[in-house]
């Protein structure tokens, strides 16, 4: 057994019951209500250490208004290219994509990193987005993924998200300590965990925020996923039908055009961090807590050249908690 297959926890008994928290978390997503499933976490999270994980506070430090996303005026442009005819593009998936090594933090920005983001665009051949009421959605996604996962006719990096890089670039850093056995605080797993998830159910409610505020170009499904990201959540932010309900008038039922029309959202600074605004005298950062415990602990031995080093990677650990979703 090597330090990336313990399991430690304050508040779960075991990976099953984690997973099933987990679970309940993305069903709530599932079922449209977000918003529970933030407040979920934000509970879970100010439980530890009385709030004053340094995960937890830069969780509390993110509200959803602080999050932006970017490239969203190109999509018009990106459905006119993907486009068949007959076939336009019915639904996206904007997924979160794990990175294929665990960053090492920046001199300059530390340990800031926002999530890389993918959309995937899909046509009715993939599955019947068109039509499609949430719980049809919901009721084709599998065992990992939806029916449709390897269907998409183009993939691409059109949106990113910024805003979330304080709280993600923390969760990476926790991320990369646990990799190196340096996590000793039962909290930290749980933070680590939970962090992932609250970051996945902020870009969701994201997402969701601004097809509601700023419109799409024509009224499609929108998903929220992951690529290989902990905790693998994927959940339709938005149905075409509930689409349709935004843009209609309540009175007279006419389409209001203007949310058609193109967008432009201006992005935020690459080093915008929410959470520096909100820390204290107090506040126990991710370099020092890692400072702290490497003084306190024994330094491990160096691995014998001829032994293969132990698998590395964001999916590693977590890839072992993936459950078998309805």
């Amino acid at each position: 057994m090597t330090v990336a297959d313990i399991f430690a926890s304050e508040i779960f008994e075991s990976h099953e019951e984690l997973d099933q928290f987990l679970g309940n978390v993305e069903s709530l997503m599932r079922q449209g209500q977000p918003d529970v499933a933030a407040g979920l976490l934000e509970a879970q999270l100010l439980d530890l250490q009385d709030g004053r994980h340094p995960i937890a506070k830069l969780a509390q430090a993110t509200p959803v208004s602080a999050v932006r996303l970017i490239g969203w005026e190109n999509l018009d442009t990106a459905f006119a290219m993907i486009d068949k005819p007959e076939h336009p593009v019915t639904a996206i998936s904007i997924d979160i994509s794990a990175p294929m090594s665990i960053p090492e933090p920046d001199k300059e920005k530390g340990s800031y990193r926002e999530p890389d983001l993918e959309t995937l665009f899909f046509t009715d051949t993939a599955f019947h987005f068109g039509r499609a009421s949430r719980e049809e959605i919901v009721g084709g996604y599998g065992s990992r993924a939806g029916v449709w996962r390897g269907a998409f006719e183009e993939a691409g990096s059109d949106i990113q998200v910024r805003g979330l890089g304080g709280l993600y670039g923390e969760v990476l850093l926790f991320e990369r300590m646990r990799h190196e056995g340096m996590l000793t605080d039962a909290a930290d797993f749980d933070a680590l965990a939970l962090g992932h998830a609250f970051v996945a159910v902020r870009l969701h409610q994201a997402v969701k925020s601004v097809v509601e505020g700023r419109g799409i170009p024509r009224p499609i499904s929108v998903l929220v996923g992951s690529n290989e990201s902990y905790p693998f959540f994927d959940a339709p932010a938005i149905t075409r039908d509930e689409y349709y309900d935004i843009i209609e008038d309540g009175e007279d039922g006419e389409v209001e055009e203007s949310k058609f029309a193109s967008l432009s959202l201006a992005p935020r600074p690459d080093d915008y961090d929410p959470g520096s605004l909100f820390y204290d005298d107090n506040h126990v950062s991710g370099t020092s807590l890692r400072r702290r415990i490497r003084e306190a602990s024994p330094q491990a031995e160096e691995p014998a050249n001829d032994v293969a080093p132990a698998a590395s990677g964001i999916s590693g650990f977590f890839g072992r908690l993936r459950r078998n979703r309805a």
